[in-house]
């Protein structure tokens, strides 16, 4: 189907932690984000078991729901729906993608992880600045229920790997939410066994010319306001003796719900412990001082992957109500 200037399509991520949606505007040149949410759902808590609960099941229908009102306001011409780690291999899986699919009337795409990773990629690269032209570069990408590694040159992929790593997955690690240090440890080592696994599929190529690392996500994001809190920084990323000193302090809580800190959201307070934990063995396993972050993630290359497979017709077309 070709796509006209001026029309409107819509990306929802269902995440394991958040649901994200996006509603994008077609201009002649590029695209633009003229809605976004974010939701905490959960969808994958308590499906270590590889079944879905009803309770979050219901809070991820009651979520869509709100998201199906927001995109009324607009003439959807395309709606692309997909889930990642929360339902790769749930056994409920079908008759909760049918509910979905009579509440939106898209059925969700369940995307493996290597498929992920190549969104993820090209939603973030494809928003860098020219500066970053023909560098290397590592996206990664801390989820609810796994974590994204994507490695290549501009908007390229040359590999892409996903770990059974994420915030939400790994609070089992801090069993009854009790938040002790040879708790947050486990967590740690846990991550960079995974980690340093997922970095043998990676070519030589890649350890012998190190690649700028790019995080995104909203665990990554939710790290970096509170380093920037603490540190009164304004230029943004994190660093590593920030985030080293930061798990220390995470010792003055003796469990995960009761972590506050200045810059962390209230949704993020229960993860964020775990989140902490992934992100150092990130810096460990990838032996890097600082990362960037991108706001960018799957929902922006759901887009992006579209138009790079589509026509674009120039005539005006999906004006808004």
């Amino acid at each position: 189907m070709n796509l006209t200037v001026g029309a409107y399509l819509a990306a929802i991520d269902m995440g394991s932690n958040s649901f994200h949606l996006l509603i994008a505007q077609l201009h002649s040149d590029a695209w633009r984000a003229i809605y976004t949410d974010e939701r905490k759902v959960q969808l994958a808590a308590g499906s270590e078991a590889g079944v879905l609960q009803s309770d979050a099941q219901q809070r991820a229908l009651a979520c869509l729901a709100d998201f199906k009102n927001e995109l009324a306001r607009y003439h959807i011409t395309e709606l692309h729906v997909v889930a990642t780690a929360s339902l790769r291999g749930v056994k409920n899986a079908a008759p909760f993608l049918s509910a979905v699919e009579d509440l939106l009337g898209v059925r969700p795409e369940i995307i493996s992880g290597e498929r992920e990773a190549e969104l993820v990629y090209l939603g973030v690269c494809a928003g860098l600045p020219d500066e970053n032209a023909g560098r290397s570069c590592l996206v990664v990408d801390i989820g609810g229920g796994s974590t994204e590694l994507a490695w290549g040159c501009e908007a390229h992929m040359k590999v892409g790997v996903s770990t059974e790593v994420g915030c939400l997955r790994y609070l089992r690690y801090f069993p009854e939410g009790e938040l002790r240090q040879e708790y947050f440890k486990a967590a740690l080592e846990a991550a960079k066994v995974m980690f340093a696994q997922a970095l043998n599929e990676f070519p030589s190529s890649f350890r012998e010319s190190p690649p700028s690392v790019i995080g995104c996500s909203g665990t990554l994001l939710a790290v970096e306001q509170v380093l920037l809190a603490k540190s009164g920084r304004t230029d943004g990323g994190i660093k590593l003796n920030e985030l080293r000193s930061l798990a220390e302090n995470l010792a003055l809580f003796s469990s995960v719900g009761e972590v506050r800190y200045q810059g962390l959201a209230e949704d993020r307070r229960s993860i964020f412990a775990s989140g902490v934990a992934i992100a150092l063995a990130l810096f460990d396993v990838l032996n890097i001082d600082t990362m960037q972050l991108s706001p960018r993630g799957l929902r922006e290359g759901i887009i992006e992957n579209r138009l790079a497979h589509g026509e674009l017709a120039f005539q005006q077309g999906g004006q808004q109500q």
